[in-house]
């Protein structure tokens, strides 16, 4: 076995095979290596002890209406959509600018580290405020590993996966086809997807950046689709997208996003999350979180 970490899921997540407890294999030489600051950058280290400890704490409220009906906090909606709704928005360029205080809705398509919509929650954090989604929510959910750990841990169905840098590991633990993660807080491209060693040993040395950081790698049994997801709802027709999304979202409070979902042998398994461009936002989809918003804030909303 190679230098990596696996990671296969519950009976009820997997594709087959008897029911059998979620196993963690992790090397010693890998944990040395995520002392690195290069390994540190995306919380690898943290994932494995989440799961050595098997205490992470999912705690999932009844929703930011709580917090408001409380009289704990105002409320604050940050926006780069332009919504439809009589709740007061409030544009990025100024929020950054502000020293607001009170509860902060961060309603972005992009939260990835390094973007407009990180830096919201950062700065709203800076402040002292409770926001949605929190920082860390946002840079582990854009990091599968932790992304899909955590998602499993909350009850969301998922494929087993490796984290490594290595292709031998990967052909010695899945058959082909294969679809690869970039893990490196510094790629944008999504995914790849291998059906021989070539095409493998192309997608992994560009989704880690020529080998300077680990890939996971998850066995493609079935189609990948993606589902737009607006605070946990989906426009979905598929009962199991649907259940999906709620997961995610009580796990790391993102307004908006994209799943991605391969689709296996009558099932439904989470693979992925990334933003949503602008443009893949329809004017449905801005009806759809406008509404959620005015419900969210007692407020009205307007075509």
């Amino acid at each position: 076995m190679g230098k990596g970490f696996k990671h296969s899921s519950t009976s009820e997540n997997s594709c087959s095979g008897p029911r059998t407890s979620r196993v963690l294999y992790v090397r010693t030489d890998l944990l040395n290596r995520l002392q690195q600051p290069k390994y540190k950058a995306y919380s690898l280290k943290r994932m494995i002890q989440d799961f050595q400890s098997q205490t992470v704490n999912f705690k999932y409220t009844q929703g930011i209406s709580d917090i408001l009906l409380s009289g704990a906090s105002r409320l604050l909606v940050v926006s780069n959509i332009d919504l439809k709704t009589n709740t007061p928005i409030t544009k990025p360029s100024e929020f950054l600018k502000s020293s607001f205080r009170g509860f902060v809705l961060n309603i972005n398509n992009d939260y990835r580290y390094m973007k407009t919509g990180y830096y919201v929650s950062l700065h709203a954090e800076i402040l002292g405020n409770d926001v949605e989604p929190t920082t860390e929510n946002a840079v582990d959910a854009y990091r599968p590993p932790i992304f899909l750990t955590r998602a499993s841990k909350n009850g969301a169905p998922t494929m087993p996966f490796i984290v490594t840098d290595s292709v031998k590991q990967i052909i010695a633990e899945f058959a082909f086809p294969v679809v690869v993660f970039a893990v490196n807080p510094f790629s944008f491209n999504g995914f790849q997807t291998a059906k021989n060693r070539t095409a493998l040993y192309r997608a992994v040395k560009s989704l880690s950046m020529n080998y300077r950081y680990a890939v996971c790698v998850q066995p493609l049994r079935g189609e990948i689709v993606s589902c737009k997801s607006f605070f946990g709802e989906s426009p979905s027709e598929d009962g199991g997208i649907k259940e999906i999304a709620k997961k995610v979202y009580q796990t790391f409070r993102l307004p908006v996003c994209k799943l991605y979902i391969q689709r296996f042998d009558g099932k439904v398994y989470l693979c992925g999350l990334q933003p949503l461009k602008i443009d893949e936002i329809t004017p449905l989809d801005v009806r759809l979180i406008s509404k959620i918003v005015s419900r969210i804030s007692g407020k009205g909303w307007f075509d």
